[in-house]
């Protein structure tokens, strides 16, 4: 996760991104009860599609951009560079990768079948725009939820009183999902509200391959307020 403390300069300081900018960790800090981001940053960059991404400043120049799971992207590269980078990672993590026309790099997921078109400015060897594929998918994970979502076990002391900052739920179904931690690359740990409500480990190629009424993927509740998993607890279960 790329926190850094606030007073230290990186590229993108530096030479400012259209469309970068800073998640301040003081008030992610008061909201979601993480204490140990009090005075750091997180830069993202908000494409033109919409989609938010994680900056990762690298010794690349122009640093890179998280894509999906352990998948970056180097923000400063050509198209057919771009391919042969992901090409080299996608048998191990198996998702899958192409070409399309002169521009476009098409990036799949093994089980949902959803994807990523990265179009690139060839010219100024550059990623130009990010956009989901089909166009409806909603991403799960962007960029921001990334930063908000701390690495495994760092609530075990909150336990119950740890705060969920996303919901994810399966719609036309009684099925939710509330990750409270995230490796960075797919292993979640939550509450998971269905048969029952319990605590435990669920994954993002699991999530992304879990449909709902009438076939529809999962959503992120766009409107959802930040809760404590025992309030969530109870809400589940009428107490």
């Amino acid at each position: 996760m790329p926190w850094v403390e606030k007073t230290k300069p990186t590229q993108f300081d530096a030479t400012p991104l259209h469309g970068s900018w800073f998640l301040v960790g003081d008030v992610v800090a008061r909201r979601y009860q993480q204490d140990a981001l009090r005075g750091k940053k997180f830069p993202l960059i908000t494409y033109p599609s919409g989609l938010v991404k994680e900056l990762c400043d690298t010794d690349d120049i122009g640093g890179e951009v998280n894509l999906f799971g352990v998948l970056n992207l180097k923000r400063q590269s050509s198209r057919d560079a771009a391919f042969q980078d992901a090409a080299d990672l996608a048998e191990i993590y198996e998702y899958t990768v192409g070409r399309r026309g002169e521009d476009e790099l098409l990036i799949f997921h093994p089980h949902s079948g959803n994807g990523y078109s990265v179009r690139y400015n060839n010219a100024a060897s550059e990623i130009a725009d990010i956009k989901r594929i089909p166009p409806h998918a909603m991403e799960l994970v962007d960029g921001q939820c990334r930063a908000l979502l701390p690495p495994l076990y760092t609530n075990e002391a909150l336990g119950y009183n740890a705060t969920a900052p996303i919901k994810l739920f399966a719609p036309g179904t009684g099925w939710t999902w509330y990750p409270t931690e995230y490796d960075g690359d797919n292993l979640f740990f939550g509450m998971v509200a269905g048969l029952e409500v319990e605590l435990g480990y669920f994954s993002l190629t699991e999530l992304e391959g879990v449909r709902g009424a009438f076939g529809l993927p999962l959503e992120q509740d766009l409107y959802f307020t930040p809760t404590t998993l025992q309030e969530l607890q109870r809400l589940h279960r009428g107490l």
